[in-house]
């Protein structure tokens, strides 16, 4: 179907009917590749055949563009014209003249009785021989019944003097094709989907295809194939992209190609929104310009032969007016290309490395030529790496920055530049893989022994030995540091080394050497801020040594409101809101937890480790805030994400997370089984095993084990005791000691224990203070235990412990119930879980009514009824209530 050529084919018919009158007439259709000048060109042969014309047609081509008079003998085939002898290769060599004659007396013998068209379609491509003889018909057919029609794209040069012979000829016409207008492909669309679906493709269509009638017409396959509404580029479109690319020419086809190499890597990206745009192709017409400079470098041809192969290229509208390609899947056709081999695929990335290095191209586009090629054995290849890999680091990503840096690192060698790079790697590789850099790291701590690392990369070394718990390689590595260096951030990263000794590798602390030993500098007098690493490691260690909540608040928040914090520094984000967590502030942790947890989108993805640790964060929180199976759903997430080797000695405490609360729910089983995990042995000189050894103290006395309970709760006592951090906001032990006592028989030596005065920091926290005085209560008469649990209650609901609140309102309701029934005689101990569910079951309660008003799982109010039955040694539910007041 012809669409939007109505004016072309109808001067073209006035050239018909000019030269049916006895007056010769020519015409020369000019366009781009694809464009419809075949179509044309045999819609006029269909006329001509209808008004008696006698019609013949050649066809130029490529591939017989070497053989003389291949276009002729398409013309007049009677003649024999293949067998003929002709140098093509010599410009200067010329036809015979009796051929000549012998072709126009043929020619005139045709247009005898009818008029004569004859058509050559794509002239561009017609041999030396043949331009000749034709050049010798356009000059002697001017009084003929003959009309000669050709086609032509504008990369050709060697048909030229035909055509400007053609253009002296006075009644010559020339037709320029332009690509489809919109309402030309309106037209187009309506015959093959109708005019509803016309009316509301036509622009979006237009924007693919530029007009390119082939273009149209594969999209318009690809819906088909595909039976989609809104036609997109697929495999008829790629292969048409093609198609236009080959048929424009082997210069248009090496610059397409230059074009989708260089666009690959020049696309802006959205994780780095200042960064510049890596070849801004904007004036690509003069070849003076920069920009033709990189595309004749890339593409290996002159500065002269891209302008005009851009101009064929954009005629055909595979680009528009930016010379930027109407789809992606145009410069994925031209990489996919069957016909661009692997060598020339690779040969083409490192002229475009090349070419953007000479032209001080930014970092990230010469690197990912680089990446996407091979190594070019360049003495700047690995400073590009590395400055691309800090760009993408600056962004967030991660994952491209390793593989620069790996890159860098191949090409490196064990200079302090080339060592710098492996550590550079390493920090990054931690991010994706934290088990595979520990042979890397032992590797660079050997040189850190020696003095060939810089003192701030010794100290990353230092923590990340530390964190996979091999310490005596840290201790070795340290001895090197100095006080000072003249790295203005070695201060910075030396400060956070201390502070995180202190609050979370306090059992190593006292075999570094002095200079880690050192406390850390007080902040500036005069409030100028600290590095966000610096002022998140300081949040953290004032929670832990008793300061004043709301400044540790405020220095939380500050760090978390840095800007880029989450992409730049997880780690801070973790040790503040674990801050938030230590002083009780749990609205304010689980929002920011829940925030940085939530979707980015236009941001990179996070990477495993980044997730895993907020993900461990997140279920800290939750388990402090008294939500046990949200915090189990997140805290077993966190181990999914992150293998149990790569948590180093942190492993436990997403253990001992998942273990209370297991504990909280009375999946007992379980809790066993996470306790019972092996872990790394430097885990018990870190802060983590505090966690882990409370939560084993709970699960004893939640089994009502009350002798080892009290053993777990004592070390850790004594534990935080020796590190000089005895403070209830890592794990209460004190208050799990206190429980044991009671459930032993010995309420006076919780109270001992709740009052003594070294129990101070328990009372100054609201969670610690609720927790005391809920075991205090048990050790009071009746009449003076309500209030106390009033407080308590009234405490929990300030810091927002929802467990907490629950247990404290089923203690209330024991209390209550007690004023008018007698406690249960000496002769039978039930522990103070025992009590609350017994308490609530002689209520009248269901087994689901007393898990729900205490917070644990149907299962074990069962286990504890069972123990309850077994104590009183009664069967029936019905006796419970007398046995509760007798004891009996």
């Amino acid at each position: 179907m012809l669409v939007d050529r109505e004016a072309e084919l109808a001067t073209l018919s006035a050239a018909l009917a000019e030269s049916a009158r006895g007056t010769g007439a020519f015409a020369v259709v000019h366009g781009a590749t694809a464009l419809g000048k075949t179509e044309l060109l045999h819609a006029l042969r269909t006329r001509a055949t209808e008004h008696g014309f006698t019609v013949r047609t050649a066809l130029g081509s490529r591939t017989e563009q070497p053989f003389p008079y291949a276009l002729m003998d398409q013309l007049v085939p009677e003649l024999s014209l293949l067998g003929t002898e002709f140098d093509q290769t010599d410009p200067q060599h010329t036809v015979p003249p009796h051929t000549l004659r012998r072709i126009y007396h043929t020619t005139l013998t045709l247009a005898a009785d009818r008029p004569l068209l004859l058509c050559v379609d794509d002239l561009h491509y017609a041999d030396h021989a043949s331009q000749q003889c034709l050049l010798y018909l356009v000059r002697r057919l001017r009084t003929a019944r003959a009309a000669l029609v050709v086609t032509e794209a504008p990369h050709g040069t060697a048909h030229r003097t035909l055509l400007a012979e053609l253009q002296y000829q006075p009644r010559t016409r020339h037709l320029i094709l332009a690509p489809l207008s919109p309402r030309g492909i309106a037209g187009l669309l309506t015959h093959h989907l109708g005019e509803p679906a016309a009316a509301r493709l036509t622009a979006h269509v237009h924007r693919l295809t530029g007009g390119n009638p082939l273009l149209v017409r594969a999209l318009l396959d690809d819906a088909a194939a595909t039976a989609d509404t809104i036609p997109a580029p697929g495999a008829a479109y790629r292969s048409a992209v093609l198609a236009c690319a080959h048929r424009g020419g082997a210069d248009a086809l090496a610059v397409a190609r230059a074009m989708a190499v260089l666009g690959t890597a020049s696309a802006p990206r959205p994780d780095i929104p200042d960064a510049p745009e890596t070849t801004p192709l904007t004036n690509p017409g003069s070849p003076a310009s920069p920009d033709t400079a990189l595309l004749a470098a890339t593409a290996a041809l002159t500065l002269r032969a891209v302008p005009p192969a851009l101009a064929a290229l954009t005629a055909s509208a595979l680009y528009d007016d930016t010379h930027r390609p109407r789809h992606p899947a145009v410069d994925e056709a031209l990489l996919a290309d069957p016909g661009l081999s692997s060598a020339a695929h690779t040969a083409l990335r490192a002229r475009a490395a090349r070419a953007l290095h000479a032209q001080g191209a930014p970092a990230v586009a010469v690197a990912a030529q680089l990446l996407a090629g091979a190594p070019l054995g360049e003495s700047w290849e690995a400073p590009v790496f590395r400055a691309a890999a800090e760009e993408h680091l600056a962004a967030g990503d991660t994952i491209l920055a390793a593989r620069y840096l790996r890159c860098a690192v191949l090409r490196a060698d064990d200079s302090p530049q080339g060592l710098a790079d492996r550590l550079a790697t390493v920090a990054v590789a931690w991010r994706l893989d934290p088990p595979g850099v520990i042979t890397q790291l032992r590797a660079l701590a050997g040189h850190a022994r020696t003095g060939l690392l810089p003192p701030r990369a010794t100290l990353h070394i230092i923590q990340a030995l530390l964190w996979h718990g091999r310490e005596e390689d840290a201790i070795t590595a340290a001895e090197t540091l100095p006080a000072e260096d003249a790295d203005p951030r070695y201060a910075t990263e030396l400060a956070v080394t201390r502070l995180r000794l202190t609050h979370t590798y306090p059992g190593t602390l006292p075999w570094m050497p002095a200079v880690l030993r050192r406390p850390a500098p007080e902040p500036a007098p005069d409030g100028r801020p600290e590095p966000v690493e610096v002022a998140a490691a300081r949040t953290l260690h004032t929670a832990l040594t008793g300061a004043e909540p709301d400044d540790v608040a405020a220095a939380a928040e500050r760090v978390l409101r840095s800007p880029g914090i989450i992409d730049h520094r997880p780690d801070a984000v973790v040790v503040a809101v674990q801050s938030l967590v230590h002083i009780d502030r749990l609205d304010a942790a689980d929002a920011w937890s829940e925030r940085f947890l939530a979707p980015r989108p236009g941001f990179p993805a996070p990477t495993p480790v980044r997730q895993a640790l907020l993900h461990q964060t997140r279920s800290f929180v939750l388990l402090r805030r008294g939500e046990p199976a949200a915090a189990l759903e997140h805290g077993t997430r966190a181990l999914d994400l992150m293998p149990e080797a790569g948590w180093g000695t942190a492993l436990a405490f997403p253990l001992a997370v998942l273990a209370e609360a297991h504990t909280a729910l009375g999946e007992h089983d379980r809790a066993a089984e996470v306790l019972n995990r092996p872990l790394p042995e430097a885990t018990h000189r870190t802060i983590f095993t505090i966690h882990h050894q409370h939560a084993r103290g709970l699960h004893h006395l939640a089994l009502d084990r009350p002798r080892e309970a009290l053993a777990c709760f004592v070390s850790c006592g004594e534990t935080l005791r020796s590190w000089g951090l005895d403070t209830p906001s890592l794990a209460p032990w004190r208050i799990g000691a206190a429980e044991a006592w009671l459930a032993l028989g010995r309420p006076e030596r919780a109270v001992r224990l709740l009052d003594d005065r070294q129990a101070a920091p328990v009372h100054r926290r609201p969670r610690p203070r609720a927790g005391a005085l809920r075991v205090l209560a048990a050790t009071e008469p009746p009449e003076r235990r309500a209030a106390t649990l009033a407080r308590a209650l009234e405490l929990y609901r300030v810091c927002g412990d929802r467990l907490g609140i629950a247990r404290t309102l089923a203690d209330l309701a024991t209390a209550v119930e007690k004023r008018s029934v007698p406690a249960p005689a000496p002769g039978v101990v039930l522990t103070t879980a025992e009590h609350r569910v017994a308490v609530l079951a002689a209520r009248g309660l269901s087994n689901r009514e007393v898990a729900a008003e205490l917070s644990i799982a149907v299962s074990t109010v069962e286990q504890h009824l069972t123990r309850v039955y077994r104590k009183y040694r009664i069967r029936h539910r019905r006796d419970l209530r007398t046995r509760l007041a007798t004891g009996t």
